[in-house]
C-alpha cells in the first residue's frame, strides 16, 4: 500500500525580484493591482533621484507585503471575521428561520 501525499494549498508566492512580482500579481492579486502597481512604480521611478532608489524599493516591499497577506489563510480569515462580537450568519440562515417563522410573507 503507497501513503498518498497530502494536498494541501498552494505555498504562497514569495518574489524575489520586479519580474516575479509582476506575474503574482497578475496571479495572485487582486483585480487591478498590477495595473496600480506599474502606475506606483513609475510614479516613485520618476520621482527618485539618480542613485537613490528607496521610493522604488518601498512600492515593491509594499505590493509584495499585499501579496502575501493575500495568499495567507489566516490573514484572509481574519479578514472574513466579525468585528467586535458580532455573529456572522450566512443569507440561507437567515432566510431559512425567516421561512420556518413565517417571516417572508
Amino acid at each position: 500500500m503507497t501513503t498518498q501525499p497530502d494536498h494541501q494549498a498552494a505555498a504562497a508566492p514569495r518574489p524575489a525580484t520586479l519580474h516575479e512580482l509582476r506575474t503574482a500579481l497578475s496571479r495572485y492579486g487582486l483585480p487591478g493591482d498590477r495595473e496600480q502597481f506599474e502606475k506606483d512604480l513609475a510614479a516613485a521611478l520618476d520621482a527618485s533621484p539618480i542613485g537613490d532608489l528607496a521610493a522604488v524599493t518601498e512600492v515593491a516591499a509594499t505590493y509584495r507585503h499585499r501579496l502575501l497577506l493575500r495568499t495567507n489563510p489566516d490573514a484572509m480569515d481574519s479578514l472574513a471575521a466579525p468585528i467586535g462580537g458580532q455573529k456572522w450568519n450566512s443569507a440561507a440562515d437567515v432566510f431559512a428561520r425567516l421561512r420556518a417563522t413565517g417571516g417572508d410573507r
